[in-house]
């Protein structure tokens, strides 16, 4: 069995670099560009060597317990990053990302820190027999609410097929309460209690999908300027910690 500590050591991997405590991991596009543009940066490694396609992981210069890198697309490249970063000692996991809502609380814009994130990808049930839904580790979750005042608390549900969020389904997941969706979160959350990684995902809402067949379309809304205060949000929390 192949384990992400015997991956780092092997040929294609980097048993010399070391990590600070908390990793800020962005599921969206502009994270790393945006602190890299206002922020003092050092790069740690060139190559994080997860699995699947290796990237660069930076330090923020004024803080030696933060660093940052692209966390990947969908749960099983999410959940790579979370092994590897397990093995190099990370203790906490801020997720960075964007979601689609079609629940009627919810707005374009709207920032939610999920309480509950409904498993409907598959990476978590090779860690788990059977799952409903993840959880965030409890107090980094509360630390996460109590400092990003304006965040909701919902639950939202992580699939991993993108084209089969159908008007039918989407009624479905409104019927449990949740009010978007994501590739990552449950992932996150269930490994990250798996293997004793304190994990939160803070979400952004990027479009509002139809609620019925007669609505108006979908249309992309997320703005550079909502992007980027978003990222500024995220990455105060992240300090904090």
């Amino acid at each position: 069995m192949l384990t992400a500590e015997q991956h780092i050591k092997s040929g294609h991997g980097n048993d010399r670099l070391r990590l600070p405590k908390t990793a800020v991991l962005f599921y969206m596009h502009g994270g790393e560009r945006y602190v890299q543009q206002n922020y003092q940066t050092k790069l740690l490694t060139e190559k994080f060597p997860r699995f699947l396609a290796a990237c660069p992981v930076y330090q923020l210069q004024e803080s030696n317990e933060l660093c940052f890198l692209d966390g990947g697309r969908g749960a099983p490249q999410a959940v790579d990053t979370l092994e590897t970063l397990a093995a190099f000692g990370i203790q906490n996991v801020v997720s960075v990302g964007m979601f689609g809502t079609f629940g009627e609380e919810i707005e374009s814009g709207d920032i939610v820190i999920p309480h509950k994130a409904f498993v409907e990808e598959g990476t978590s049930l090779h860690y788990y027999r059977t799952i409903e839904y993840a959880a965030p580790h409890s107090i980094l979750h509360q630390r996460a609410i109590n400092q990003i005042e304006k965040a909701k608390v919902l639950p939202i549900v992580s699939t991993d097929a993108v084209y089969r969020q159908t008007f039918f389904k989407e009624n479905l997941w409104r019927e449990k309460g949740i009010v978007g969706v994501d590739m990552e979160t449950s992932a996150l959350y269930s490994v990250g209690a798996y293997l004793g990684v304190k994990v939160v995902s803070i979400l952004i809402a990027s479009d509002k999908h139809p609620m019925r067949e007669n609505s108006p379309s979908w249309k992309w809304t997320m703005t550079e300027k909502v992007r980027n205060r978003f990222f500024e949000t995220c990455l105060e929390f992240a300090k904090s910690l």
